[in-house]
């Protein structure tokens, strides 16, 4: 990609955009399924449908972002261009205000979601751009603090209106995008240019075996997101879980992430180490167990912050390594958003295709649904081990 201009975004302007964009991210990915089984009736199927949907939609706007950057940055700046998406997730979301019926919630999710897949691999190519190694690893830390900080902080927001007027949560969502482009002014017309030369200094070879790792592991992650997420208000409402505490009980892994990413920020012995990785598919794989087949809320809260943890350990890793590797193309970060947009795809045919084949019975249990969720598992192992071997 031809980067135009030699000064950096100011790291601030970044983290305020990402905080407000952030909650749309939340919306998306976690609190679409509490709108629509509370306001629209939602069935477990139907919510599976609707990740599908908006995963359907993120792969290809994510792997195509990249190219659109290049074919439109010869007529408007990058930041144009991010100020047209921000705006038409900011209309998208008015849905509610004028309209209803479940309509609204396919339309809003599915936009929304292919704005999020071009909006995310710019805004990280904007974040990372001309620095390198500690440095990159601490804008990285700050961002990733950031944004699991707001997605979390929706979940709470959440709550007051989970009783009433659900939906009215998605109007919210725009007036934030309203506020991230008011944040665009303190932004570069386009990415600063990433020295490739200074780049190599700080990429070891073994971060290239690395990156194949957290290949396997990001999408992995999201895919079994992409499997409880949309359940997760049946199995709260399973454990007598009043409506007014569920969008809250379910951000303690969006929490527990924030932990995790914390850690990795503030240590740096983590990098270019394999242990991580087998540490992170361990607490995803116990988590996402714990998580669907909880007697208790107490065993579920402890499979939710073991899942986060997992989650926020795979995805730092893997942001790194994409863009280290990648030189904070915006196409490296596109392939890095693709992977999880592929995973919120996969998650959710599975889930769809498991209540479809299980019996009455081991509907609810879920417990079909557990077992082909942990042999793909059994299959990222498989692989991690083999790409783990081939770096020694």
């Amino acid at each position: 990609m031809n980067h135009r201009g030699n000064n950096q975004t100011p790291l601030l302007a970044s983290l305020l955009l990402t905080g407000f964009a952030s909650t749309g991210t939340s919306v998306i990915w976690n609190g679409l399924p509490f709108i629509a089984k509370r306001d629209y009736s939602f069935s477990e199927t139907q919510n599976l449908a609707l990740y599908l949907l908006i995963g359907l939609l993120y792969v290809p706007g994510a792997l195509s972002s990249g190219k659109v950057i290049r074919f439109i940055e010869q007529y408007v700046s990058t930041r144009s261009f991010l100020a047209v998406i921000l705006s038409i997730e900011t209309v998208v979301c008015l849905l509610p205000l004028f309209f209803s019926g479940p309509w609204v919630i396919w339309v809003a999710g599915g936009v929304a979601g292919f704005c999020s897949a071009w909006l995310w691999p710019i805004v990280e190519s904007y974040l990372v751009a001309g620095r390198h190694g500690a440095d990159m690893r601490r804008v990285i830390g700050w961002w990733n603090i950031v944004w699991m900080v707001a997605v979390a902080a929706v979940m709470f927001a959440m709550a007051p209106l989970m009783t009433s007027h659900a939906s009215m949560v998605i109007v919210g969502l725009g007036a934030m995008n309203l506020c991230a482009l008011f944040v665009l002014p303190w932004y570069r017309k386009n990415p600063s240019a990433h020295e490739v030369s200074k780049a190599k200094q700080h990429v070891p070879r073994v971060y290239k075996d690395l990156l194949c790792g957290t290949r396997v592991l990001l999408p992995l992650s999201y895919v079994i997101n992409g499997v409880f997420a949309p359940l997760l208000p049946f199995v709260l409402s399973g454990l007598l879980v009043d409506i007014a505490w569920q969008t809250p009980l379910a951000a303690v892994w969006m929490l527990a992430r924030v932990g995790a990413t914390g850690w990795m920020w503030k240590t740096g012995g983590w990098h270019g180490r394999w242990s991580v990785l087998w540490f992170a598919i361990g607490s995803m794989a116990l988590g996402f167990v714990l998580i669907l087949s909880a007697p208790n809320l107490a065993i579920l809260a402890f499979g939710l912050a073991l899942f986060g943890i997992g989650m926020g350990v795979t995805y730092y890793a893997a942001l790194y390594y994409a863009m280290a590797v990648g030189n904070a193309e915006v196409d490296a970060a596109g392939k890095h958003e693709a992977l999880i947009g592929s995973g919120y795809m996969i998650g959710p045919i599975i889930g769809l295709v498991t209540i479809q084949v299980a019996d009455s019975s081991q509907v609810h249990s879920f417990q079909t649904l557990i077992y082909a969720i942990l042999f793909l598992i059994a299959l990222s192992i498989g692989a991690l081990a083999v790409f783990g071997k081939k770096a020694r």
